[in-house]
C-alpha cells in the first residue's frame, strides 16, 4: 500500500532586523495557501542557526511544497540554496518562490534558481562591503555608529566633576547614573577626561 501524499504547503519567512515586520510575508504566504508558516525574526540569512527554517524543514514530507516569498528571504549563500533544494527534491518535496515563480524541477527553473540565489549572495556581499566602508569612513571622522552611548558628553562631564572635584568614588558615580563603573571609565576615556 502506497503512503498517502501529504500535499501540505509549508511557508517560511525571515526578516534581518527587529525594525522590520513579518506581516507582509506571512500575509502573502497565507494567500499562497500555506497550511503552516514558520518564521525567523531579526535573523540574518547567513546565520548558522535559524530555528524557523529548521522547523519548516523538519515539517516537510514527500508531496509537500516549501514556499517562500522570495529566494533571498531563505538563502544568502549559493551553496546553501543548492544543497537545500537538492535535499528537497531527493525527498519528493517541491519548492515554490512566490516572486520568482519558477519550477525548479525543470532545467530552466533550476538555472533561474541558481541565478537568484547567486544574486542574493552577491547582494549580501555588497551590503556588507558598503557597511564596512561606511563604518571606516565614520571612524576616520571621529563619528560613532551603532547603539548610542549610555552617557552623553554633558552627563560624562558632570560625572567627571563629581569624580575630580568632589572626590566621589567611581562606583558611587556609576550607581547615581545607573550604569556600571566600567561604563563611567570608558566615557571618561572617550572624552579624554582621564
Amino acid at each position: 500500500m502506497k503512503p498517502q501524499k501529504c500535499d501540505h504547503r509549508i511557508g517560511y519567512a525571515r526578516v534581518s532586523t527587529d525594525t522590520q515586520t513579518l506581516y507582509q510575508y506571512t500575509d502573502a504566504l497565507k494567500a499562497a495557501g500555506c497550511d503552516f508558516i514558520y518564521t525567523d525574526f531579526a535573523t540574518k540569512a547567513t546565520a548558522p542557526n535559524r530555528p524557523g527554517l529548521q522547523q519548516a524543514r523538519s515539517k516537510l514530507k514527500a508531496g509537500d511544497t516549501f514556499v517562500v516569498l522570495a529566494i533571498d528571504r531563505a538563502f544568502r549563500s549559493t551553496m546553501e540554496g543548492l544543497l537545500f533544494l537538492d535535499g528537497l527534491h531527493k525527498e519528493g518535496i517541491e519548492f515554490h518562490s512566490i516572486y520568482q515563480n519558477i519550477n525548479t524541477r525543470t532545467p530552466e527553473g533550476r538555472k533561474w534558481f541558481i541565478y537568484s540565489v547567486a544574486d542574493a549572495e552577491y547582494e549580501q556581499a555588497v551590503i556588507s562591503r558598503r557597511t564596512k566602508e561606511k563604518i571606516a569612513a565614520a571612524k576616520r571622522r571621529g563619528q560613532h555608529l551603532g547603539r548610542p552611548f549610555k552617557l552623553s558628553k554633558r552627563r560624562t562631564e558632570n560625572a567627571y566633576r563629581l569624580f575630580s572635584v568632589k572626590g566621589m568614588d567611581m562606583h558611587a558615580i556609576a550607581k547615581r547614573y545607573q550604569v556600571s563603573a566600567l561604563t563611567i571609565d570608558r566615557a571618561f576615556k572617550r572624552y579624554r577626561l582621564l
